[in-house]
This record gives C-alpha cells, sequence and structure tokens, in this order.
C-alpha cells in the first residue's frame, strides 16, 4: 500500500512519492511489467492495442501541438519511455503546474516521450483568477475571462473575443499593481501577452488556455499536448469504450464494488466520493463516458436493444452499436460522436494504453486508488505504479505568518488579567508612588484575605465578597494593561487575515516564473 502524499507546506517545498530520483528507473520498470499482460480489449489481445494505442496517440499529439503554433518535436519510431501527466486546462496553482515540468524533466531524463493529457471534456463554472487586492476591503479580487454555463466544458466553449481577453487582462493587471512585488505583474503581462499570441491559433477555450500555458513556458519545455476530445476520437480508445460499453452491466458491478469497498475502507460516509457508483435501473445501465457536443457534455447510458446495443443521451437513443464488435467499433468511430472517458475510465485508458510512468497531484492520488481496484477486477491485471508530486509556492509579499495559537496565547493573558489582576501589577508602572503604594497594599490584603478564608470557621461569604472587591479595585488599576493586549490580541487576528490571503497556495500559474518552478525541481 502506498503511503499518502502530504500537502507540502514550506515555501518551494516539492511532495513527491516515491522520490523524483527513483522516477526514471520506475519508468523504464513500468514499461517491462505490461509487456507481461494478456487479456483483451473488445477481442483485440492489449499488446496489439497498446501499441497501436502509443503510435496513434503520440501522432495526434503532435499534430494538435502543432496546430497551436507550437514547437512539436518530432515523434521517433521508439519514443522511450512515455511520461504523462495531465489536467483541466484551467489557470490552476503552482503546485498543479510543476508536473508539467516533471514530466518535461523525466522525459528527457529517460530519453522517452513527455505528454500532458488536456482534460478539455472537464466541466467549468468560471475561468479566471484570484488574485490579492490589498488596498480594497476585500483583500482578493477574482477576475473571469470565461464564464460556463449548465452543460459548458472547456472544449465545447468558444475562444474569448480580444476585446475579452484585454478587459481580463486589464482587471486583473490593476489588481495586481496593489501588491508590493513588481515581479508578480511582470509574470502576468507575460502570460498577458502569450494569450493574445495564441488565440488565433484555438479552437476552444481549452485551446487558448493551453497554448497561452506553453508559450509562457516557453524554452523550457516541448512535450506534448493530447486533447482528451482528440484522443477520444482515435480508434484504440474507441475499442477500449467498447470493451466496456458491451458488456455495461458487469463493469457496473466491478466499478461499483470497488468503491463500495474503498469508502468502506477509507470511513468515507458521502456516496459521492470520489465519485458516485454507476447506476444501473430501467432496462439501461450507466456508463462511465460523456457524449460532449457543442451544446455541452452528457452522461451516457446503454441498453440492450435487437442484435446490440443503444448508446443514450439525455433526450434517448443517439447510436446504435451492434453485437459484432468490429462491426460497432466501425459504426461508432464513423458517426461523429465525442464519447469522452469520465474520471476513472480516464487514467484508466491512459495509464493502460499510453503511459509508462503517470505523475499525478494530490487529489488523482485518491481517486486512482480506486482506478487501480478497477483495473483489477476488470481485467485482472495490476497497472504499473503512478507517481505524486505537488508543490507549494507562496507570492514574495513578506506576509507575517500568525499563528493560531498566537492568538490563543494572548487570549490566555487576557484571561489571566482580568480573573488574577494582582499578578499583573508587577508590570505596571505608576503614575505617583502613592498609586504604586495603594497597588502594593490592594495585592497584600488579597494574599491575607486568600490565606483567611481557607481556615476552620472563617466567614467565606464575607471575606469572598471583600475579595471581589478587591480584584475589582485592582481591575481598574490593569484596565489600560489589559486594552492593551486585547488591541495586540485585535491586531494578529487581522494580520492572520491577511496572511491567509498572502500565503494562499492556490493563486494561478501566471504570477510566477516558469524558470523559477523549474529551479524547484533541479
Amino acid at each position: 500500500m502506498r503511503p499518502r502524499a502530504d500537502m507540502p507546506a514550506a515555501h518551494g517545498e516539492l511532495t513527491a512519492v516515491p522520490p523524483v530520483s527513483e522516477w526514471a528507473d520506475l519508468a523504464r520498470t513500468n514499461a517491462r511489467a505490461a509487456d507481461s499482460w494478456e487479456f483483451e480489449v473488445a477481442g483485440a489481445p492489449v499488446s496489439d492495442v497498446r501499441s497501436e494505442a502509443r503510435k496513434t496517440l503520440l501522432a495526434v499529439a503532435a499534430n494538435v501541438t502543432a496546430a497551436m503554433g507550437l514547437d512539436a518535436p518530432p515523434v521517433p519510431d521508439d519514443p522511450g519511455p512515455i511520461v504523462v501527466t495531465g489536467h483541466q486546462p484551467d489557470l490552476y496553482h503552482a503546485g498543479v503546474w510543476v508536473k508539467d515540468f516533471l514530466v518535461q524533466h523525466i522525459a528527457h531524463q529517460t530519453g522517452g516521450t513527455g505528454v500532458d493529457i488536456v482534460v478539455d471534456t472537464d466541466g467549468f463554472d468560471r475561468l479566471g483568477v484570484d488574485v490579492p487586492c490589498l488596498d480594497l476591503a476585500e483583500k482578493r479580487c477574482r477576475h473571469d475571462l470565461a464564464v460556463g454555463s449548465g452543460a459548458s466544458c472547456f472544449g465545447c466553449a468558444p475562444v474569448p473575443s480580444a476585446d475579452q481577453i484585454e478587459a481580463f487582462c486589464q482587471e486583473t493587471a490593476a489588481a495586481i499593481r496593489t501588491l508590493p512585488t513588481p515581479a508578480v505583474a511582470g509574470h502576468f503581462s507575460d502570460f498577458c501577452d502569450a494569450l493574445r499570441e495564441a488565440r488565433p491559433f484555438s479552437r476552444s477555450l481549452s485551446d487558448l488556455i493551453t497554448g497561452a500555458r506553453r508559450r509562457f513556458e516557453g524554452e523550457l519545455t516541448d512535450y506534448l499536448e493530447l486533447p482528451v476530445t482528440d484522443a477520444a476520437a482515435t480508434r484504440p480508445y474507441l475499442r477500449f469504450a467498447l470493451d466496456i460499453l458491451l458488456d455495461a452491466e458487469r463493469f457496473a458491478r466491478c466499478h461499483n464494488a470497488v468503491l463500495d469497498e474503498f469508502r468502506s475502507r477509507n470511513r468515507v460516509r458521502t456516496p459521492a466520493q470520489p465519485f458516485p457508483n454507476l447506476s444501473v435501473s430501467h432496462g439501461s445501465v450507466e456508463v462511465p463516458f460523456w457524449l460532449v457536443s457543442a451544446e455541452g457534455r452528457f452522461a451516457a447510458r446503454i441498453a440492450e436493444a435487437g442484435d446490440g446495443i443503444d448508446l443514450l443521451g439525455p433526450e434517448g437513443p443517439v447510436l446504435h452499436l451492434p453485437s459484432d464488435t468490429e462491426v460497432a467499433l466501425t459504426v461508432l468511430a464513423d458517426s461523429g460522436l465525442t464519447l469522452a472517458p469520465r474520471a476513472v475510465t480516464l487514467t484508466l485508458f491512459f495509464r493502460t494504453f499510453l503511459a509508462d510512468l503517470f505523475i499525478h497531484g494530490l487529489g488523482g492520488d485518491r481517486y486512482d486508488r480506486v482506478t487501480d481496484g478497477i483495473a483489477r477486477a476488470w481485467w485482472g491485471i495490476e497497472l504499473p505504479p503512478y507517481v505524486v508530486a505537488s508543490l507549494t509556492m507562496y507570492l514574495p509579499l513578506e506576509a507575517p505568518i500568525v499563528s493560531d495559537e498566537d492568538i490563543a496565547d494572548l487570549d490566555r493573558r487576557v484571561h489571566r488579567l482580568t480573573h488574577n489582576p494582582d499578578e499583573a501589577l508587577a508590570e505596571m508602572s505608576f503614575d505617583s508612588a502613592d498609586e504604586q503604594r495603594h497597588a502594593l497594599a490592594l495585592v497584600e490584603e488579597k494574599r491575607r484575605l486568600v490565606q483567611e478564608i481557607s481556615v476552620d470557621g472563617a466567614d467565606r461569604k464575607a471575606l469572598g465578597t471583600r475579595i471581589r472587591a478587591v480584584n475589582d479595585e485592582m481591575g481598574i488599576l490593569v484596565a489600560p494593561l489589559v486594552a492593551e493586549v486585547r488591541a495586540r490580541r485585535d491586531a494578529l487576528v487581522a494580520q492572520q487575515r491577511d496572511s491567509e490571503v498572502l500565503t494562499d497556495r492556490t493563486y494561478p500559474f501566471c504570477l510566477w516564473s516558469p524558470a523559477q518552478i523549474a529551479d524547484e525541481i533541479r
């Protein structure tokens, strides 16, 4: 059982499980392990499907990367170990971005090929950035480049206009100018230049963000970009999909049993975590794919029909697939439908048929433990181990770090001053000798009263009343000190609120230098 990766806490801290120094050897070992698999994928030997998939997907990735206006190195006949990562084409934080640089690093180290899977089939509500804005009351500003609606996905959404890009860049730059570090504004300006350059080469919002990110990285990277929508049009992928579609009820049982066991083992009580079970009802079976079109993405189901199955969308059948696998493959390929993988089938496909080493982030590490179990239940194989990485980067804003314990210390001090003011009188400076003598007399009287009240037969009620009166009188004397400590506590609370904004690790990658991120893994 692999250890779970912890969130890196300190600035510049990289979490990697196992250590990055072991990744190159693991990639080579994984490539050999896949050679031992013996199972069929919709009637074809896995070795044939994997070989065809690697060749086809790399060719598609090279073409797509070049079509984005990026330099795509030619794919050799022997690509070496294929190192893969992936994420939604969002303006994600440095902890995600570092995976791209690690793909580059390990691919070069092994003489292999790096691929970034662009999950353009994922949905989104808003695409934009959060930035600290220090001269405003809210302290954090949000600026959107695109807003989704309904079933929007990154690959379904249109390319923002030139005017939308300019408005986004100008509004965000205005917030960044409130920061004391000009370097952040410079990095964001470079990214905006990359957005402008990427726009003419973009088919969708996904292409725009991907092309801009790669231009922003510049000569530091030359790995290939592979959007899921393009991968989903290849015959090896469609054969993989048919392997599941033509036996959907058995796949649903495997999928749900593994998920249920995962939840039980990890004490997960929410049935939607890490993702929901597949439903089997009313003569149809939910399948782990999206139907994607210009209108958005929709969950797919299948139902038995005549000599095969019907693929169902939200409004009923969209395609009939005969039971003959090869004929069904041709029908699906010629249909023009985009049948995109969901979470499990996404990594199940790429880890099985493309990657020798798959690099996950902290979130992927959690759900792909389920994928490992599904591969065992469905095909009877052990998938090659993946690796996990994340990085914490804080903006260079010299934010004061205030802990909960710092505030708790002052809370305890206020409590002591309030309930035991005699302990604080020694710290007080008095305006006159008479005032100091009076304070010392009160301290001495309280000490004497406390001794007397513990004696058998003492008038505890009268003594208690006098102790409270003495405490109240001393409380008046130490009130300025109590006020000072409370003010210090309130200032720390305000600093903590500011530090939570300034030390947020999730600000978008376009606020950092690509060279700085690359340096963190060397």
